[in-house]
């Protein structure tokens, strides 16, 4: 739930006729010519339900490389960024609006928000598949139309029936940004996991550390997860899983060499579980390989076109593997992975995985070092000028 009905509160200097005497600054990316636009505009008149927030950080999710590659489709132009954190500003409506759990927001109050807005009403909101509603509605991937809906902006406007959540006091801006894509992806996962198969003393596979991979490791390692095995090329985040709860780690090996070890781990039986981050299809392969008899594969990587999968329908049916593919998450398991967070952020050092930091208007720079450097996430402060 969103909106709830309540005592109407409109601070006297936030009035919903002052928001448009707000300046704002967004840097708009045009998918056509490949590159960023610094944008300053007066913001247009709310919507009823409508919240206008400030916002405090962004940081640069892997989509976001891609579609500034040019390796993902997006709209002509289009404020970027998802992974938000920000200050409630106000709103515009007869009643105060409400957080995820009911709870009328403040002015002033920290919060973040789902990256997907479903209209509660369709098939697929029906059929607890809000993310692919009929009228989907994405932070970050819309095109510009008068309000900035991303994260690359100094304000972003919150639609009607968005579900919201307040931020725990005790969660820094960097360490909880990337809670409504990475963290609540993971937490998704592993609620499809729990469907059907036991996490607790299981040995998982998890393929690919970056943001996501390091995240199932911590959330896997508290679920009890007996042996949690990571595998990436990249040496430097492969260790940095073992801060994030693996247990063994495979680093730049061949499948061949990757399923010997796996067999040893595994006492010749093959992992109980595999997750797949990476999207490649070697890595799909890896785990399609991997899992034993009656085992689980959850493929959540696969966001871009690659090479077909040599997966044989013999295979599956006399190995009687469940296969199920995972994109994006319900507004439940973003709860999930704010309640997950505030109980493990000091256990795991997600202080970390942000490598640098900056301002709005050097947007171009922080890209540049996210593709050459990558680090695990980027920042991106639109508030703030230093």
């Amino acid at each position: 739930m969103s909106i709830s009905a309540g005592t109407s509160v409109i601070p006297n200097d936030r009035k919903p006729e002052s928001f448009a005497d707000i300046v704002n600054v967004a840097m708009e990316f045009d998918s056509s010519e490949r590159r960023f636009i610094a944008c300053q505009s007066k913001l247009d008149p709310l919507s009823e339900g409508q919240v206008l927030v400030r916002v405090l950080c962004c940081t640069l999710c892997g989509s976001d490389l891609h579609t500034v590659a040019g390796r993902r489709e997006g709209h002509d132009r289009g404020v970027l960024g998802h992974e938000i954190v920000g200050e409630v500003l106000g709103w515009r409506g007869e009643f105060t609006p409400a957080d995820y759990h009911g709870v009328p927001l403040r002015v002033g109050q920290r919060i973040t928000w789902a990256m997907s807005v479903g209209c509660e009403h369709c098939f697929y909101c029906n059929n607890d598949l809000n993310q692919k509603c009929d009228s989907l509605f994405k932070y970050g991937h819309e095109a510009s139309h008068g309000h900035p809906t991303g994260g690359l902006s100094e304000h972003c406007v919150l639609v009607a029936g968005t579900p919201i959540f307040p931020v725990p006091d005790e969660l820094t801006n960097e360490v909880v940004a990337p809670v409504n894509c990475a963290t609540a992806t993971v937490s998704a996962a592993l609620r499809l996991v729990n469907q059907t198969h036991q996490i607790k003393n299981a040995t998982v596979l998890v393929v690919g550390a970056g943001m996501l991979g390091l995240t199932a490791a911590a959330q896997l390692n508290e679920a009890g997860a007996s042996r949690i095995v990571v595998a990436d090329p990249n040496a430097d985040r492969a260790e940095l899983a073992e801060s994030f709860g693996a247990t063994d780690l495979i680093v730049d090996e061949t499948l061949d060499q990757r399923q010997a070890m796996l067999q040893e781990i595994t006492n010749g039986r093959g992992v109980d579980i595999a997750i797949d981050f990476a999207g490649m299809t070697t890595a799909v392969n890896a785990c399609l390989e991997s899992v034993r008899m009656g085992g689980c594969v959850v493929l959540v990587g696969s966001v871009f076109p690659s090479d077909p999968v040599a997966l044989f329908p013999e295979q599956a049916v006399r190995r009687m593997l469940t296969i199920r593919g995972l994109h994006n998450y319900l507004p439940r398991d973003l709860d999930d992975g704010l309640r997950f967070l505030k109980r493990n952020h000091q256990r795991f050092p997600f202080e970390k995985l942000v490598g640098k930091g900056f301002p709005l208007r050097e947007v171009e720079q922080a890209f540049e070092f996210a593709m050459q450097q990558r680090p695990v996430r980027v920042a991106v402060y639109p508030s703030s000028d230093s």
